[in-house]
C-alpha cells in the first residue's frame, strides 16, 4: 500500500487513539520514548540527556542498572550509574534498555484487566520481547547500532495491539470474547477493524509516528517486503515468534522457517536452531533481569509432533526429577539478577508441583498487625486459605509461632501428634487437615520474616507424606533462604 493511501486510511480514526494511548494511558512511556529517541548516537550532551531523561525515575534507573550488570551484558566490573552503563554498553544499548524497561512496566500496570485480556497481553508481550531478541540475532555481523535498530523495530512491532489490551475495560473486556468465537486471522482482523475503526498495525504506526520511532520500525510495517536485511529480520522474527508461543506449532512449520532464518543470516539450518535455543535462553534470562518473569512461559514452546504424525508421547517427568529441576533452577535465580518474588513463588512451585501438596503458602510478617498473613498461595479456593492462615502471632504459642521461634523445619503428623500436643490449639485445627502438614522459617538478613505452610490432605494412606517428602520440603527451604541472602 502506498504511504499516502495509509495516511488516509487511518489519519481521522488512528488519531484518537494515538491521543488516549499517549496523553492517558501511558504518557510517562510516550514521554520518556521521546526523550530518548532524541539522543544523538554518541555525544557529551546526550548523556548528560540520558541521565535527566531517566534519574528522576527510580524503578526506571534500577531497571537500567539491574539489566547491565546480568550476565548477557556485563562479564565483570559491574557498573553502580547510568553514566557508567551509557559509556561502558554505548548509548544505544542503554536507550535501548530504557524504553524496554519503561514499555514493559507500563503495559502491565493495569491491575485490573480480566484473565482473557491479561493472558493476551503477557502472551503478546512475550513474543515481542522473543522478536527483539531474534531479530538482533540475524544481524549480529552487523555494528551494534544496526543491531539495536533492529531489536527495538521487532519489541514494538506490535505496540499498538499491546497498547490497546492494556488499556483494560468493556472494549477490550468486549472484543476478547469476540475474537475467541473466530478461527483465523483474516476474519480476527476484519472484526478488529470493524469494532475500532481501525487496525492494530495502523495503530502502531500512528503511536511509531508519534513517537518518532525511528524508520526502521516504519518501513517494516509500511513496506515489509523491503529485502533489506533489518526489515527481512525484523518480520521472521515476529512470526518465528508468534510460532514458537503457539503450542501446535509443528517441526515442519518450525523447519520451514529455520530454512529462512538459515538463507538470510548465511549458516546453516543447524546453526540456526542452535542460536534460536541460545538466544531463547537468553530471552528467558532477560524477562527475569526486567522483573517480567510472568511473561517468560510464552517463550519456545517445544514443536507438536503429533502433528507431523510422529506417535511419540511426552515422557513423564517423576516427582524427583521435577524437584531437582526446580531447585536447579533456584540455585541460578540470585545470578540472573531475579527479584524476591521470583525466588518465592519458584520454591512455592517446586513445593506444590514436586512434592505434590494440596496447599502450599508463604506467609509473611506484618510488623503494624503483628499477624502473619499468606502472601504466595498455590491452592485452590485462594480466597478462604488467605482468610484462614491470616493469623495474629502477637503473644500467642501455636506451631507457627514455635517454628518462627526456634527456626527449624518441622513435620506435624495430624492433630494427635504428641510432639506439638500443646501447639495445635484449637483454632489452628480449625484451618490445618488432621493429616500431615510441613512447616519451615522463611530467613532473609539473619531475620526470620515468614513461614513456608504445606499439607497434603488425602483421604488414601498411600498419599500420605513420608520420609522422602520432608527432605525434599525441606531442601527447597533451605536453598530459597540461601538464594534470598544472594539478592
Amino acid at each position: 500500500m502506498e504511504l499516502t493511501q495509509l495516511d488516509n486510511s487511518f489519519n481521522n480514526k488512528a488519531q484518537p487513539w494515538i491521543d488516549k494511548i499517549s496523553k492517558q494511558e501511558m504518557p510517562a512511556l510516550a514521554s520518556t520514548v521521546r526523550e530518548l529517541e532524541n539522543l544523538a548516537k554518541d555525544d557529551t550532551a546526550s548523556l548528560a540527556k540520558l541521565g535527566q531523561a531517566v534519574l528522576h525515575d527510580h524503578a526506571l534507573t534500577s531497571s537500567i542498572l539491574k539489566v547491565a550488570n546480568s550476565s548477557l551484558y556485563m562479564s565483570r566490573n559491574p557498573v553502580t550509574t547510568v553514566s557508567r552503563a551509557a559509556v561502558v554498553l554505548g548509548l544505544s544499548t542503554v536507550k535501548n534498555i530504557c524504553i524496554t524497561s519503561k514499555l514493559l512496566s507500563s503495559l502491565l500496570k493495569n491491575k485490573n484487566l480480566t484473565p482473557g485480556v491479561y493472558n493476551r497481553l503477557i502472551k503478546l508481550m512475550a513474543q515481542s520481547f522473543h522478536a527483539g531478541m531474534l531479530a538482533k540475532m540475524m544481524v549480529a555481523k552487523y555494528d551494534v547500532e544496526i543491531q539495536e535498530q533492529t531489536f527495538i523495530a521487532a519489541l514494538l512491532n506490535k505496540l499498538g495491539e499491546s497498547a490497546f489490551w492494556s488499556i483494560g475495560g468493556e472494549i477490550t473486556d468486549k472484543l476478547d470474547q469476540e475474537l475467541l468465537l473466530l478461527n483465523n486471522k483474516s476474519e480476527s482482523a476484519k472484526l478488529i477493524i470493524k469494532e475500532l475503526g481501525i487496525s492494530f498495525e495502523a495503530m502502531t504506526i500512528g503511536l511509531a509516528r508519534n513517537w518518532k520511532l525511528g524508520d526502521i520500525l516504519l518501513n517494516s510495517l509500511i513496506d515489509p517486503q523491503l529485502r533489506t536485511p533489518e526489515i527481512q529480520s525484523i518480520n521472521l522474527a515476529v512470526q518465528l515468534s508468534e510460532l514458537l508461543s503457539d503450542p501446535e506449532h509443528t517441526v515442519s512449520d518450525l523447519s520451514e522457517m529455520h530454512l529462512k532464518i538459515s538463507k538470510i543470516m548465511g549458516i546453516s539450518k543447524k546453526e540456526v536452531e542452535l542460536k534460536i535455543s541460545n538466544y531463547s535462553k537468553d530471552t528467558i534470562k532477560l524477562l527475569n533481569s526486567y522483573g517480567a518473569g510472568a511473561l517468560t512461559k510464552f517463550i519456545n514452546h517445544p514443536s507438536n509432533k503429533h502433528q507431523d504424525n510422529d506417535n511419540s508421547h511426552e515422557n513423564t517427568v517423576s516427582a524427583e526429577a521435577l524437584q531437582l529441576q526446580i531447585i536447579r533452577e533456584l540455585a541460578f535465580l540470585p545470578s540472573e539478577g531475579a527479584d524476591f518474588n521470583i525466588v518465592i513463588q519458584t520454591a512455592l512451585e517446586g513445593i506444590y508441583r514436586g512434592i505434590k501438596m494440596n496447599r502450599a503458602l508463604v506467609l509473611l510478617k506484618n510488623k503494624q498487625t503483628r499477624c502473619i498473613v499468606p502472601r504466595f498461595i498455590s491452592a485452590q479456593n485462594a480466597v478462604n486459605v488467605k482468610n484462614d492462615f491470616t493469623l495474629s502471632i502477637s503473644g500467642i504459642t501455636n506451631i507457627f509461632s514455635y517454628t518462627m521461634k526456634y527456626r527449624e523445619p518441622i513435620w506435624i503428623k495430624g492433630h494427635d501428634d504428641e510432639k506439638f500436643k500443646g501447639y495445635l490449639t484449637e483454632d489452628i485445627k480449625k484451618i490445618v487437615p488432621n493429616s500431615d502438614l510441613f512447616l519451615a522459617p522463611l530467613l532473609w538478613k539473619d531475620q526470620c520474616i515468614g513461614l513456608f505452610y504445606a499439607d497434603r490432605n488425602l483421604v488414601e494412606k498411600s498419599n500420605t507424606l513420608n520420609e522422602k517428602d520432608f527432605m525434599a520440603f525441606t531442601l527447597f527451604v533451605q536453598q530459597t533462604n540461601l538464594c534470598l541472602s544472594l539478592i
